[in-house]
């Protein structure tokens, strides 16, 4: 509806003033129904111009704000993602494994089995697995009772030691020495660690890797003599 007031009815002296009017230019005079026709015909179209133009203005008001919408929504940036997925940690490399069967003589390590002198049944090395500690090329003993009565010292070679379960390193495996023969290889005489002919004391000291974890199969006495008479057994210390 228009906000416009209704055109005002012509008094008769103004409709005979635009009846002369008309006729003066030429123009056959109306009749008073054909002029309240034209007027409605004049207001009707007041009407619909009015309603196409708010049409028209709301249509483009549509089309500005979708255009608008759409470039701001195409140009946004992307909600940036944040990725909480932990950093790989490269698994860790497998343990050397080792295994000396005291029952058999032998000690196995990357395949191979040496022949071993095993220990003695009052000199149990007191563990069933243990981890290496550290290798020494040359190591020298902590005296004992027969070394004190003389000037005898009693160094190692290519030995091998381990911690045990009450701290303290000590003698795991040692190369025999050249000069003393092979006699003990295939028995148990070591005094509390176990022994490997010369070549493969070397060979198995080159090989073996502080942390190899050695598996100790076979049968150890449930009693040990102490360690003056045990003397592989005695703790490592100092420079050794």
């Amino acid at each position: 509806m228009s906000d416009q007031p209704p055109p005002r009815p012509l008094t008769e002296a103004e409709l005979s003033a635009r009846l002369r009017g008309l006729a003066a230019h030429g123009v056959a005079p109306a009749t008073g129904a054909q002029a309240r026709r034209r007027a409605q015909r004049r207001r009707t179209g007041q009407r619909v111009m009015l309603s196409t133009t708010a049409l028209a203005a709301a249509a483009l008001t549509a089309v500005v704000s979708g255009a608008l919408g759409s470039a701001t929504e195409a140009t946004a940036p992307p909600t940036a993602s944040v990725s909480h997925t932990p950093a790989p940690v490269p698994s860790p490399g497998p343990v050397q494994r080792v295994t000396i069967d005291l029952d058999a003589h032998t000690l196995t390590i990357k395949g191979r089995r040496f022949p071993i002198s095993g220990v003695q049944d009052n000199c149990p090395i007191g563990e069933r697995a243990v981890t290496v500690t550290a290798k020494y090329p040359s190591l020298t003993l902590p005296p004992n009772k027969y070394t004190k009565l003389s000037r005898y010292v009693d160094v190692r070679r290519w030995t091998v030691t381990f911690t045990d379960r009450h701290h303290n390193e000590r003698l795991l495996m040692w190369a025999l020495d050249p000069a003393a023969g092979l006699n003990s290889i295939g028995d148990n005489a070591g005094t509390g660690a176990i022994a490997l002919s010369p070549q493969d004391g070397k060979w198995v000291y080159e090989a073996i890797k502080p942390g190899a974890r050695v598996e100790i199969k076979g049968r150890q006495a449930a009693s040990a003599d102490p360690d003056s008479v045990c003397f592989e057994r005695r703790p490592i210390t100092g420079g050794h």
